[in-house]
């Protein structure tokens, strides 16, 4: 029984520590006529962007800008967070996506390993964690068409089902969270803001960011969000299976985040 809550509490505490930064990405500048740039959130400063340590660099990916039509990577340039597009951009519609590669971490009494239990024997706990992000923006003229509520192809994905430029504070906006191109039933749904962040830095910091909001989906993977304030939001939600090999790792996890503007 002890070995069982203690195999528990591990779990618990594995996932807070393995999720302690979130990733997520946005426009930074996005202007008809003129290159995108972009940023690839990764960290804690939402909705900024800060220096990614170098020992990360390789498990994340560039960011890849979509139209409906196409998908194209986008450069790195400038600090290793920040991206352009090879060219300037015309008016359309656009979204902007960003990938963590599955990973390895396990935890034994000296701390977390980016390896498997195979490479790490003396390990209590292990997941392959997995990170998505995406957003929607538009250029010009550009009507906003059903492109902006429809999936990517994410393994794990937040999807819109209103146009993401025009929401307003109070607002009753339905989301639908897909895991594989399916609904997520049970989902959870945790959404923040900059305007609330802001003002309690240190728990930022500390790994205990401020949240505005919290749902649960329904069996067609949906829920209303309600964003009470105007700033740049952050929807983020999880899921995890059992990982198919268990001498090798313990959990599948993966995370995701789709960022919008609340006017």
């Amino acid at each position: 029984m002890k070995k069982a809550v203690l195999t528990a509490l591990c779990a618990l505490s594995a996932s807070s520590l393995t999720q302690a930064h979130d990733l997520w990405t946005y426009a930074q500048d996005a202007e008809a006529g003129k290159p995108l740039k972009a940023v690839l959130g990764y960290g804690d400063n939402f909705p900024l962007g800060e220096k990614i340590a170098e020992k990360r660099l390789h498990i994340l990916n560039p960011l890849q800008l979509v139209t409906p039509e196409k998908s194209e990577t986008l450069k790195q340039q400038g600090e290793n967070y920040q991206y352009v597009s090879p060219q300037a951009l015309g008016a359309g519609e656009y979204k902007i996506t960003g990938t963590y590669n599955p990973t390895f971490w396990s935890k034994n009494e000296e701390g977390w390993k980016m390896q498997n239990m195979n490479e790490v024997p003396d390990a209590h706990y292990c997941e392959q964690s997995s990170m998505y992000a995406s957003t929607y923006f538009k250029l010009g003229k550009a009507n906003v068409t059903e492109f902006a509520q429809k999936p990517v192809g994410l393994e794990l994905e937040i999807v819109p089902l209103v146009d993401p430029t025009q929401i307003k504070p109070m607002q009753v906006v339905p989301v639908q969270v897909l895991y594989n191109g399916e609904p997520l039933k049970g989902a959870t749904v945790i959404g923040t803001t900059d305007t609330l962040t802001k003002l309690d830095w240190d728990a930022v910091m500390d790994h205990r960011e401020p949240q505005a909001f919290s749902g649960k989906t329904d069996k067609k993977g949906m829920m209303n969000l309600i964003p009470l304030v105007a700033g740049t939001w952050k929807l983020k939600t999880s899921h995890e299976a059992d990982f198919p090999d268990q001498k090798v790792c313990q959990k599948k996890k993966m995370y995701s985040t789709y960022t919008f503007a609340v006017k």
